[in-house]
């Protein structure tokens, strides 16, 4: 809202910088963390980290510098409302704008499940779309009763049955959902969670793994059907491509492991989740394909590979190229590393991966440790809470030191093992199938706002001619 009151002012150029300003300021609340993994893998000093944190705020800001500028053109274009307009600015600008981190304002929601359960019809830009359209039409009767003029009847109204359909449509979907997860199959699953992070495995390689042993047998004794481990859980020895004897990896338990391992060929090192079945033998794997700068990979370390020598705790991968579920006996899983769970495309990808059947659950492999122990966790998990929702499959992550959390396909975070803490957690998962309108048919809502920008163009050339 304020933001929209300097805008009905602004010129093009001052709401782009305006829109920037307010896009930089509100990420310096949410980005704290990138100052640690600066620090701690890329040993930079306070000075240069806290610089890196300035330069993704703004570059993460810069994206609502570009929406601003968007808008305001629309409004010198069309003279419509604000509850039209702003969402198309604001859905195409997030549709479109390359971000480091990719987050949606949409995903603020996601404390009012009713509200969000859209997602399984667009996605997170159809939540950002429901919430500009509410901020617009408050803002176009804020400016109606201070100009004064006629309230705007059409743009309220507009509002208020957005928000009622979403609510109504929300309320209904939950029902059917819950209905169905009663009636599927389910299957026990653990996930152990270590509590040792990056830092404590370079100085104690075993630390990791030794607890994920006991914290294996103690999900046994509870009668779980499968046991998730963290990303690169097992890391005392790589697995060679090709290998198929894993009974080194469960050290003698008897259960079925999805495990985060590093997986080496003579020429390639992958942040890697493989299937252990019950007599040790290894089956899938899933590569991660979205490495994390400066963890995974330095930007430009392919041309100056001498930047890795002065970061010694950046790992220099390879990226994933196969998006196919794992499978474990007749199940399959839609499998992410880190924070591939945040990135609605890849996802999509695998879940539309049908090759040897659709994927009934979804697992997320995950080291939070890189970005220290603090509001960054939260975030993650709400991020990706909105998966489920998408694709209406149960999520379950397990992460080295938090948060993991079973998430049901409403969006809810069922079950949890609280950040920074050793800990371990079983439920039974119901094996959900069918798709929704967003496998299907992706990120329309931000085809349909580009298609606006479009249109709006290619009207105004053709008056002026």
């Amino acid at each position: 809202m304020p933001l929209l009151a300097e805008l009905k002012t602004s010129t093009l150029k001052q709401s782009f910088w305006r829109g920037w300003w307010m896009g930089f300021v509100t990420h310096l609340g949410g980005y704290t963390w990138i100052m640690h993994t600066l620090r701690v893998f890329a040993f930079a000093p306070w000075p240069l980290a806290f610089l890196g944190y300035l330069a993704i705020c703004a570059g993460q800001g810069l994206l609502f510098g570009v929406m601003s500028l968007a808008l305001r053109w629309l409004w010198l274009k069309t003279g419509w409302t604000t509850t039209a307009l702003l969402p198309a600015a604001l859905v195409a600008t997030e549709f479109a704008f390359p971000l480091l981190f990719q987050s949606y304002t949409g995903v603020a929601l996601m404390p009012v499940l009713p509200l969000t359960q859209i997602a399984d019809l667009g996605g997170p830009l159809l939540l950002t779309a429901l919430q500009a359209v509410v901020n617009g039409a408050l803002f176009d009767a804020w400016q109606a009763w201070r100009e004064p003029r006629r309230p705007p009847f059409a743009a309220m109204t507009a509002s208020l049955i957005a928000l009622a359909a979403s609510s109504a449509y929300g309320f209904w979907r939950m029902v059917r959902v819950d209905d169905a997860q009663k009636a599927a199959t389910k299957l026990t699953i653990g996930l152990a969670q270590p509590n040792v992070g990056e830092i404590e495995l370079h100085a104690n390689p075993y630390a990791s793994v030794r607890a994920l042993w006991d914290e294996t047998a103690e999900l046994q004794a509870r009668g779980a059907d499968l046991v998730i481990w963290p990303e690169v859980g097992f890391n005392i020895r790589p697995v060679r491509d090709g290998m198929t004897d894993g009974r080194f990896i469960q050290d003698g338990i008897p259960v079925p492991l999805i495990a985060g391992v590093e997986r080496m060929s003579p020429t390639d090192i992958w942040n890697s989740a493989v299937v252990v079945d019950e007599k040790g033998r290894i089956g899938d794997h899933y590569d991660k394909i979205q490495l994390l700068a400066f963890g995974e990979y330095i930007p430009g370390g392919e041309w100056f590979p001498k930047i890795y020598q002065w970061s010694p705790l950046a790992s220099h991968l390879s990226r994933g190229t196969s998006t196919k579920p794992l499978r474990w006996r007749n199940w399959r899983f839609a499998t992410f590393i880190c924070y591939e769970d945040i990135l609605p495309g890849i996802v999509r990808a695998t879940m539309r991966d049908y090759g040897e059947g659709r994927a009934q659950a979804m697992v997320n492999l995950t080291n939070d440790s890189w970005y220290g122990a603090g509001h960054e966790q939260e975030q993650h998990l709400m991020l990706a809470a909105v998966r489920s929702i998408e694709h209406r499959r149960w999520l379950l992550r397990a992460t080295s030191t938090g948060i993991s959390a079973f998430v049901d396909a409403t969006g809810r975070v069922v079950q949890r093992i609280e950040r920074n803490r050793r800990g371990v957690a079983a439920r039974e998962v119901p094996m959900l199938t069918g798709t929704t309108v967003y496998e299907v048919l992706g990120d329309w809502p931000g085809w349909a706002c580009l298609a606006v920008f479009a249109v709006v163009f290619a009207w105004k050339r053709a008056s002026r001619k």
